[in-house]
């Protein structure tokens, strides 16, 4: 009986362990995330801000996103083994807006309202 109450608690320690370090080598594998700001210097107004915003929440791994378009930057906070930044850069760019040296597509840019647009120079 005593051997059988010390192998139960041997059999309870190993799972113990074993749960543990399963739990250790999965969150060791996920990676914190970054935070960076693009100069995103085509952004005029709220609606610009709300583009943005909303579409940059479907890339993959963006889990924050803020469009300061009085400052013309946008705050990305993502996770680096989900995405990178010239992903979001490009992401941004497909808009219609410019994001650093990554120019906006012109076929998005073309379908933006009038004020989201550049003002002619």
């Amino acid at each position: 009986l005593n051997i059988d109450s010390n192998l139960s608690t041997m059999k309870k320690t190993i799972l113990s362990i074993l749960v543990l370090f399963i739990a250790l080598a999965s969150s060791a594998q996920q990676k914190k995330p970054v935070t960076v700001k693009i100069n995103t210097p085509s952004v005029q107004c709220e609606m610009c801000k709300e583009k943005i915003e909303e579409y940059l929440m479907y890339e993959e791994g963006v889990t924050k996103v803020l469009v300061d378009y009085k400052q013309k930057k946008t705050t990305v906070t993502y996770l680096t083994d989900r995405t990178n930044l010239d992903n979001i850069k490009t992401a941004i760019a497909n808009t219609g807006y410019d994001a650093e040296e990554v120019k906006a597509a012109a076929d998005a840019y073309d379908k933006l309202p009038k004020c989201c647009k550049k003002p002619a120079k």
